[in-house]
C-alpha cells in the first residue's frame, strides 16, 4: 500500500513540475473546435441515417 501512495505522490509532483500545460485561452479555443466538429459530425451521421432509413422504407414498400 505504501508503494501505491508514493506512486500517487510522485504522479502529482510530475504533473506540477515536469508537464507543459497549454494556456487557458488555447484550451478554450480547442474546446470550441472540438464541440463544433462534434455537432457537425453528429448532424452528418443523422443525415446519412435519414437517407438510408428513407431508402430502406421505400425498398420494403415495394414488397
Amino acid at each position: 500500500m505504501s508503494n501505491f501512495i508514493q506512486y500517487i505522490k510522485d504522479s502529482f509532483e510530475e504533473l506540477n513540475t515536469n508537464m507543459t500545460w497549454i494556456s487557458r485561452e488555447e484550451a478554450q479555443k480547442s474546446t470550441v473546435v472540438v464541440a463544433a466538429f462534434t455537432i457537425v459530425f453528429a448532424l452528418a451521421v443523422a443525415g446519412i441515417d435519414k437517407v438510408f432509413q428513407t431508402g430502406l422504407d421505400n425498398f420494403f414498400k415495394m414488397f
